[in-house]
């Protein structure tokens, strides 16, 4: 009777992302989004009577999109999940798993302690 029975895994241990103009998952969304952003920009910087060059104009009109691209790219697509905050914390506060500069001393350890 066992024999009949058909075998459905109802959660599946590779759980497929998908790619989405050549990134995984939803890295494809902020691009589109940012790529509608520098189209809005160029049209209000190419139909608004604009002083600037020609080339400030473009250059103003794709920032949204280049930068968001180049996020996307160097700090999220294929790399580990949190590379791009880890990476900033490293930044911050120095390489991780070393030891505080400066370490605290405990005040009862102190050589200048008044009650010894």
């Amino acid at each position: 009777m066992d024999e009949m029975l058909v075998y459905t895994d109802t959660r599946p241990r590779a759980k497929g992302a998908g790619h989405a103009f050549g990134f995984e998952g939803n890295l494809g969304v902020p691009v589109v989004v940012s790529a509608m952003v520098s189209v809005l920009f160029l049209t209000m910087l190419f139909g608004g009577g604009s002083r600037l060059p020609l080339a400030a104009r473009f250059v103003a009109g794709l920032a949204p999109l280049v930068l968001t691209t180049g996020y996307i790219v160097l700090l999220r697509s294929r790399r580990p999940p949190r590379y791009d905050i880890d990476l900033l914390r490293s930044l911050v506060n120095g390489p991780a798993f070393q030891p505080a500069r400066v370490q605290p001393v405990h005040p009862y350890l102190h050589p200048h302690h008044p009650h010894r």
